[in-house]
């Protein structure tokens, strides 16, 4: 009798413990289940353009289609002009803590500066660079809207030579130049969570249609200056974007990039240099090369504005 009213106390004390196993099992798999159902968080789109001090028609060109675009994309597109990364991340946070989202596509509206001889972007008076990108107190601004990105964030560098990898060859007093726009892409992306960074190796353009989804970004500067053998190594890469992988850590094949109304990164289907016809018209404008159409002493110039902000440091 002991014996069986011992068996018996086991039997539902096993029977309790099963249970309680049994329970736990399927309560973590419910929580499995409501993580993976769960919608990802809204995502949206940012074009950051420069605040103008003095009318400048590339950035109004931008900003206005930009406008334009936004008429009909009100709920995942915005665009912010800024005059400093602090300024920008006032208004980008703004926007995502109120909408309760993270950033999707972010592109940097930016002028690139050929006579300083590196890629770069700006956002406003701040120049960021192969150097600067991984300076912290630099990117203090900047490096806080990593929270609102991750591995599914697109970056555009949308400035001439961003992503440019060539060495500029030695002129006069200034020495070859590898220009770092892959180690500025990679810095950007360590930044802002592993995300995706698109920049450009030659010329980008701000024509009508740049929000088209269509090959307004690239194409064939007219005027006179960049018809010069300095450019050589830039016209060489028309419409040739790098594109930098956070999540692979790796680059991958160059493409053609577009933007698409709702402000996110497209890339096109063949490269700009693909078609025939920009083949030919490639050959043509290299056929007007001049030396002596870049003056030089834009590179004198810069030289010595450099300098005299290292001295003032």
């Amino acid at each position: 009798m002991n014996n069986f009213k011992m068996s018996n106390r086991c039997f539902r004390s096993f029977y309790l413990l099963a249970c309680l196993i049994l329970f736990t099992i399927a309560s973590s798999n419910a929580l499995d289940t409501n993580d993976s159902n769960k919608e990802p968080a809204r995502r949206i789109n940012f074009v950051v353009s420069p605040k103008q001090k003095k009318f400048d028609g590339a950035p109004f060109s931008f900003q206005l289609q930009a406008i334009l675009m936004r008429k009909y994309h009100k709920k995942d597109f915005y665009l912010v002009i800024a005059g400093s990364s602090e300024d920008m991340l006032k208004k980008i946070t703004r926007i995502l803590k109120r909408k309760n989202a993270m950033i999707g596509n972010i592109w940097f509206d930016s002028h690139g500066h050929f006579q300083r001889r590196r890629s770069l972007f700006e956002i406003g008076e701040e120049e960021f660079n192969y150097k600067t990108i991984h300076d912290s107190a630099f990117t203090v601004h900047l490096k806080k809207l990593a929270v609102y990105c991750d591995i599914n964030t697109n970056v555009g560098i949308g400035s001439c030579y961003g992503g440019a990898t060539y060495t500029l060859p030695a002129v006069e007093i200034f020495p070859a130049q590898r220009m770092n726009g892959d180690s500025l892409m990679i810095g950007l992306s360590t930044l802002l969570s592993n995300s995706t960074v698109y920049a450009c190796e030659s010329f980008v353009m701000t024509g009508l249609g740049i929000m088209t989804a269509n090959y307004s970004l690239a194409g064939c500067p007219g005027r006179k200056k960049f018809k010069d053998p300095i450019y050589a190594p830039v016209w060489e890469k028309l419409g040739e974007w790098n594109c930098y992988s956070g999540k692979k850590g790796k680059f991958e094949e160059p493409v053609t990039v577009s933007l698409n109304q709702d402000g996110s990164i497209y890339v096109k289907g063949k490269k700009y240099l693909a078609f025939e016809k920009n083949k030919k018209k490639l050959e043509k404008k290299k056929q007007q090369f001049k030396k002596g159409n870049y003056n030089l002493s834009a590179l004198y110039q810069e030289n010595e504005e450099e300098n005299n902000k290292q001295y003032s440091n």
